[in-house]
């Protein structure tokens, strides 16, 4: 019999407060099949028949079974499972684990990691949803490797390196958490990214510290030096200015493409990460660009009055190559005729680390 313990005697309703329902329809499931006479593949597949059974009860219900160490069960359900069109990315990466532990033939395995590919996830959610499912197996391995895959499709998105970090925490793999704290500062500028940044840093300080302290004096270093990388900028550019106006900041970077309000993020790594406030109020205001891996060549700046009054007309252009590096360079120009016409301003790139 499958042991099943999900919630307490006498649990609220179904849909009172603190119910979980996936936790209560894998309960049920679960005493379907084990209260079954019949083989386990017929028992499961009996459970299948003419239910639909949604992905977030069938993993409660395969990770309790793992925690009692019923891999046969787990391989029996998930072999049903994907048979009975419920198949999920995540249920392969599993079924091969639970294939190795079992001992089953490699041939077996091999089969399976075979249909993983052909099932493979074509887009980023579904690859994080089998990054965080393979984590609750221990696969952690295999998690990570599925979410530096969805960093380099999606390197600017925040749930990636969200993933990352929570992933590699649970597996307590060093270079792991270098890696997702790096990504972060490097990549992630949207929402409260100042935070973030500083969040890890600290993370990376402290781990810095216990490295050095616990003799691991060549991971130490591998740290800062990733950190270091990590906070390079090769081009930020930043407009201020006082008054009611609404001005715009906008980048055209050496393919053409043009960072702006209307695009924030390009192609190429550009990313608008501070917009004004529409002129409410009387300032300062700012707008701010940024490219930390970017192309060499030649960007334009262009800075267009919208409405408003500028004080004393006078816009501050800042630009700065290579920040945080020993070629940092810094040039700050006060525009006074955007209220008349645009602005634009061309900066030359010549170290830009970004690769085609």
């Amino acid at each position: 019999m499958i042991p099943v313990v999900f919630v307490q005697q006498n649990p609220p309703a179904p849909n009172g407060p603190g119910v979980d329902s996936n936790a209560l329809r894998a309960e049920e499931l679960l005493k379907a099949v084990s209260g079954s006479k019949k083989a386990p593949a017929i028992a499961w597949d009996e459970a299948f028949k003419g239910k639909p059974v949604g992905p977030k009860v069938l993993a409660i219900a395969f990770t309790h079974l793992r925690k009692v160490n019923k891999h046969a069960d787990v391989i029996a359900g998930l072999e049903a499972a994907i048979r009975n069109d419920h198949a999920q990315p995540w249920m392969y990466d599993v079924l091969a684990i639970e294939m190795q532990i079992a001992k089953h033939p490699q041939k077996e395995i091999d089969r399976v990691l075979t249909s993983r590919i052909d099932f493979a996830p074509g887009n980023q959610a579904q690859m994080l949803v089998t990054a965080s499912m393979l984590a609750g197996f221990d696969a952690f391995d295999r998690a990570i490797e599925i979410c530096r895959e969805a960093a380099k499709r999606t390197p600017w998105e925040p749930t990636v390196w969200s993933a990352a970090r929570k992933i590699a925490d649970q597996s307590q793999d060093v270079e792991s958490i270098i890696w997702s704290r790096c990504g972060t500062i490097q990549h992630v500028w949207t929402g409260d990214y100042k935070t973030g940044h500083e969040v890890c840093a600290i993370e990376l300080d402290d781990l810095e510290r216990q490295l050095t302290s616990g003799g691991k004096p060549e991971l130490a270093s591998k740290l800062r030096s990733a950190k270091a990388t990590a906070d390079q900028r090769d081009l930020r550019i930043t407009i201020q200015w006082a008054g009611d106006a609404d001005v715009d900041l906008s980048v055209t970077d050496p393919d053409g493409q043009v960072c702006s309000r209307k695009i924030p993020l390009t192609n190429n790594g550009g990313i608008l990460i501070q917009q004004s406030d529409g002129g409410k109020g009387s300032g300062p205001h700012s707008e701010e660009y940024v490219c930390p891996m970017a192309k060499s060549g030649e960007y334009i700046v262009t800075v267009q009055h919208i409405y408003g009054r500028i004080i004393r007309g006078a816009v501050t252009i800042t630009q700065i190559r290579y920040e945080n590096s020993a070629h940092e360079m810094k040039t700050q120009l006060i525009e006074t005729g955007v209220v008349e016409h645009k602005i634009t301003v061309k900066v030359e790139l010549n170290r830009g680390r970004a690769t085609q």
